[in-house]
């Protein structure tokens, strides 16, 4: 896989039903993937949570996912991810036969986001930011 620049930009809804609205859209290489609006939670996460389900869903299918202690039990996911029935009858923390449709809840999160990323071994590297851009470079994982 090649690098890619991700860029996270931000405007504002002049929309009927949203006038007023943040909007967060993240281009890759140019290319606009995701975008979210609204605010009270993570924007740049869930744009890049959306975008990472729908264009690494084999990576993700075949992750290994690791176990964690929480409240006391032991819980087997990385938070934010999930598996889900193609018609959502179900959903899973691990992929199964059934559970094969890949969602990240980036609203949970940026940082989790990017656990995610580096389990299938890629990692962002921030370059620059300004008020309403925030640039960042995706590369290969190194070992």
């Amino acid at each position: 896989m090649k690098e890619s620049l991700l860029e996270f930009k931000w405007t504002v809804s002049r929309g009927r039903d949203t006038y007023g609205y943040n909007i967060c859209s993240l281009y890759v290489n140019g290319q606009k993937v995701s975008s979210c609006n609204g605010g009270g939670y993570d924007m740049e996460g869930t744009a890049l949570g959306n975008w990472i389900a729908r264009a690494f869903k084999n990576e993700l299918l075949k992750l290994k996912i690791p176990m964690h202690r929480r409240n006391g039990q032991d819980v087997q996911e990385y938070y934010g991810l999930s598996f889900h029935d193609p018609n959502y009858g179900a959903s899973s923390k691990v992929p199964t036969e059934r559970h094969t449709v890949p969602l990240i809840d980036g609203a949970c999160g940026k940082s989790s986001v990017e656990n995610i990323l580096n389990a299938i071994g890629l990692e962002l590297v921030y370059l620059k930011g300004t008020r309403n851009l925030s640039l960042y470079r995706m590369i290969e994982k190194q070992s």
